[in-house]
């Protein structure tokens, strides 16, 4: 019995022996490798020995840090039990001379093992290779201002990255400077810019992100109020740019500039657009285009409107002072009622204010907040004014 009974524990001993291995190399076939090599291509792709990269993953919205390493010197890394989670996005970072580099991101899929390499570059402070391939300036009419937009291809054509040598702040180096129109103001920043890295100047304002060879891409956008049917718009010129394209409302406006040409129109039916153009303008020069024939009496009536709001609202349409006549003696014992005429010319006046806020509203002159509430308390008072003419009648 007693041998038998070994028998059987050694037979257990053995298959459990025997599953171990199994079981390891299940596991390790559910884990994946994620391997790469930092180059520097300022120094003719020469693997860079001895840079941290650390592993990112992205999964349900969440960013979460996976592991870190260091390049060997041929400049090659690897990450070894990577989960392959397909809904599981992986990237890399790296950190060369104070400027962070990013991979692109990346999943397994149905592979157990993902390449993902970095470039890297020397730096320079100078923006000798630094360029605007394109700049378009569109401008819109909206209510008693201008709406701008400016799209900038900006185009490092070296091989280093710029870094800028003015320090505007601690730790800021101006790359990119930025002018606008000195009336310019709502300026927000779309696309290419981050609020955490510009900073405001006299002129307009500063970009201190670093310019990595190749392009990129920068949108932004401002108001500018205008007085009359005139106005004259200046631009600097922050670098070399090879082609600047104005845009502005087909709707009869007069231009003239010395430094872009008409081009004809662009858009269709609906929404046209005049175009302007030019060409290789040196950095620091200037465009100045004169504005003719803006929509001005919009804005008028916008004044005209906020004048009536304040006369009839602020100094409550002077129905306390008509009813208080209501009850004057006029000498021979009776009273007299309100005065008819004048109120019926004080009905005339709201309907007509409500009738040009309408338009005003309809044409982009005023928002929809200050609309509504401008309408709302120009019908309380007419209505008022309507009771009054019942109860004199």
């Amino acid at each position: 019995m007693r041998l038998i009974r070994n028998s059987i524990c050694t037979a257990i001993l053995m298959l459990l022996f025997l599953a171990f291995p199994i079981i390891t190399m299940a596991g390790d076939s559910s884990s994946g490798i994620i391997k790469g090599r930092v180059i520097n291509n300022t120094l003719d792709r020469k693997g860079m020995k001895g840079l941290e990269i650390i592993l990112y993953e992205f999964v349900d919205g969440k960013e979460m840090e996976v592991s870190r390493t260091r390049t060997d010197p041929a400049g090659s890394f690897s990450f070894q039990g990577i989960s392959v989670d397909k809904k599981i996005v992986y990237y890399i970072i790296t950190k060369y001379k104070e400027v962070e580099y990013f991979s692109q991101p990346i999943g397994f899929e149905d592979k157990k093992a993902l390449t993902l390499n970095l470039i890297v570059y020397e730096t320079k402070g100078q923006d000798t290779d630094i360029y605007a391939k394109m700049h378009h300036i569109f401008l819109e009419i909206k209510g008693d201002s201008l709406s701008i937009k400016e799209l900038m291809i900006v185009e490092n054509r070296g091989d280093m990255v710029y870094v800028g040598h003015k320090e505007l702040e601690p730790g800021k180096k101006e790359t990119l400077r930025i002018s606008l129109p000195k009336e310019a103001a709502n300026i927000k920043y779309i696309d290419g810019l981050m609020s955490c890295c510009v900073v405001k100047t006299e002129e307009g304002f500063s970009d201190t992100m670093e310019v990595k060879p190749g392009a990129k891409k920068i949108l932004f956008s401002y108001t500018v109020n205008y007085k009359g049917s005139s106005y004259q718009f200046k631009k600097g010129i922050p670098l070399k740019t090879d082609n600047i394209d104005f845009f502005f409302p087909d709707k009869g406006i007069k231009v003239k500039s010395d430094h872009l040409e008409f081009k004809g129109t662009v858009g269709d039916s609906v929404r046209r657009f005049s175009h302007l153009s030019g060409e290789n303008f040196p950095k620091g020069s200037q465009i100045v285009i004169g504005f003719h024939g803006l929509p001005w009496m919009k804005n008028l009536f916008k004044w005209v409107i906020a004048g009536l709001v304040i006369l009839l609202i602020g100094a409550g349409f002077a129905i306390p002072f008509i009813k208080r006549r209501q009850y004057q003696d006029k000498g021979d014992g009776q009273t007299s009622g309100p005065d008819i005429i004048n109120l019926y010319e004080q009905k005339q006046a709201v309907l007509q204010a409500i009738a040009e806020l309408d338009d005003l509203s309809e044409s982009g002159g005023v928002n929809s907040e200050e609309y509504q509430m401008k309408r709302a308390e120009l019908l309380k008072k007419a209505t008022e004014i309507t009771k009054q003419l019942k109860f004199s009648s």
